[in-house]
């Protein structure tokens, strides 16, 4: 893009009177290339961390560990607000939430899970 192909548009705040530079623009600039998403196409997910990344839970905030009979997944910090949201996504799978204070978890059956 050059100067010449640039069209800034400059705005005055209302509240504090700052100068604000906008620029628009209409069009495509180059071939757009779309890839058609079929099931085939879309990685499934392996294992409990993967369904829960493709529910939308943020891995960073959980430990998964896996036992022989028994997965625990335990809340790295203090999840506040967040912890409705996971604690949906968990018992989706079968699981159900232990309170024992700072060593709270989620377990899920290894049991229950291969049978959903």
């Amino acid at each position: 893009m050059t100067e010449e192909d640039t069209r800034v548009t400059w705005v005055t705040c209302p509240e504090c009177g700052a100068k604000i530079g906008i620029i628009l623009s209409v069009g495509r600039t180059g071939a757009a290339t779309k890839i058609p998403v079929t099931e085939e196409s879309m990685p499934i997910p392996s294992g409990v961390s993967g369904v829960l990344a493709s529910a939308g839970v943020d891995l960073s905030l959980i430990n998964v560990e896996e036992g022989e009979e028994i997965i625990v997944i335990s809340p790295k910090r203090f999840l506040g607000d967040l912890w409705g949201p996971v604690n949906e996504a968990i018992r989706a799978l079968g699981g159900y939430w232990v309170r024992e204070g700072r060593e709270s978890r989620w377990e899920i059956r290894k049991e229950l899970l291969s049978e959903a």
